[in-house]
């Protein structure tokens, strides 16, 4: 009923404004206004009041309860109570379950992909922002951050890598002008997260990404993400800036899959001035075995995710090939007592990084509910009825497991809960 009752007052939104009409935003203006109506993301007065209006003549004409209605239509959806994170470039929650599991609230989500939306929806309840620069650009000034953004205390960001460019540097240098964050990373999505954390200020920023980005481009851009955390309070007032600690995580020993990925919590000055710099937990133990992730499928199921003679041949010949000259991929049936290997957003379009073997049969992909398995997504997690989208879901997705320990550390090192009960974000 959660998306009746959103349909019901987009319809009463633009018929009392034609002008909203044309807002791609409006959908996520009003979920997050329904879930966190302490803080209006910088919504008119009137455009609340006919919200609430449209909200109130819903459930009264259904005879409905909204925290009902949630309960019901958004399975993981988190209580508001709890200390606030935003979740940028959120894909599907990983980080939202992860931090709601240790306390957090989710008050903002931005993701650009129209599939990952769907589902972060009908998980979480919250229809995501799109384009995180709409704001952050160089026409949105500070204050207008201030107020689209809600305070909190822990911004998540799983952002995607780009080449960070020193292009113009020596030209603003020649003129006497700035090239600090705002120069270096100008045009990238991190710019982004630096960004916000200048303006909100958030106790912590926990963000992850491939594990190439240490070494990608000669180490230039985790030296420019490092060094701008590092001093992106030094020239403001009022502002401070974060101590930067990494670890490179491979998630076998917490799920069956083999996922190396670089995580990173930076945490501000004074927070680490009175309680110390990061630990990273330890992620020790025997490498799971693929079997434990399969499930048992139907003989149609079977039929539906088996690989074709040609596609297998295909794979047999160029592996053969690849390997005879020394270069290019391998596909290979997987074993199953060992880890799979690394599922990327392409994986269903081949099934090459993970095949199961069968008797006298070719081998297969993994299910949906498989792959949902190997980046430990609680049952019960909705997913796209539609395989495409789901494996590049899941591929583009955080291992769940991995994100909830260094939670975990993150809140049972810091008081972050204890600070914003206090009221101390």
């Amino acid at each position: 009923m959660l998306r009746e009752l959103v349909e019901k007052i987009e319809k009463d939104v633009t018929t009392y404004n034609s002008d909203y009409q044309s807002d791609n935003e409006l959908r996520a203006k009003i979920t997050h206004w329904l879930l966190n109506n302490d803080f209006n993301y910088s919504l008119s007065d009137d455009l609340i009041r006919i919200m609430q209006q449209a909200k109130d003549e819903f459930l009264v004409t259904n005879n409905l309860d909204f925290q009902q209605i949630l309960l019901e239509s958004a399975p993981f959806y988190n209580e508001q109570h709890g200390f606030p994170f935003i979740d940028l470039f959120a894909g599907i929650g990983g980080f939202n379950l992860a931090l709601s599991a240790n306390g957090g609230s989710a008050k903002f989500a931005c993701e650009w992909d129209k599939s990952a939306k769907v589902t972060y929806f009908n998980n979480y309840g919250k229809w995501p922002f799109g384009d995180i620069n709409q704001f952050t650009n160089t026409n949105v000034e500070d204050i207008v951050i201030n107020q689209s953004i809600p305070d909190h205390s822990i911004l998540a960001a799983g952002f995607p890598c780009q080449p960070f460019s020193h292009a113009g540097v020596s030209a603003r240098t020649a003129l006497g002008l700035a090239h600090g964050f705002e120069c270096e990373t100008q045009g990238t999505l991190f710019h982004s997260i630096a960004r916000i954390a200048f303006v909100k200020q958030p106790q912590i920023v926990f963000m992850e990404n491939v594990k190439n980005i240490v070494s990608h481009n000669q180490g230039e851009t985790f030296s420019i993400i490092r060094s701008t955390m590092e001093n992106l309070g030094k020239e403001a007032e009022n502002k401070h800036s974060y101590k930067f600690f990494y670890k490179l995580v491979n998630s076998e020993t917490v799920v069956p899959q083999r996922r190396v990925r670089c995580y990173m919590v930076c945490v501000r000055e004074d927070i680490y001035n009175e309680f110390g710099g990061f630990e990273f937990p330890e992620f020790e133990g025997e490498p799971l075995p693929l079997f434990q992730a399969l499930e048992n499928l139907t003989v149609a199921e079977i039929e539906e995710y088996t690989i074709s003679d040609r596609l297998w041949q295909g794979h047999i010949h160029r592996t053969q090939r690849n390997l005879d000259r020394g270069t290019g991929f391998t596909a290979f049936a997987a074993n199953l007592n060992k880890p799979s290997n690394t599922i990327v957003a392409r994986y269903g379009k081949d099934g090459k990084e993970c095949l199961i073997p069968q008797n006298e049969r070719n081998p297969r992909k993994l299910t949906i509910q498989e792959c949902s398995n190997l980046f430990g997504y609680p049952a019960g997690f909705w997913t796209p009825p539609s395989k495409t989208p789901a494996y590049k879901q899941f591929g583009n997705s955080v291992v769940v497991p991995v994100v909830q320990s260094i939670a975990e550390a993150i809140v049972t090192q810091y008081p972050i809960t204890a600070l914003f009960e206090q009221g101390m974000l």
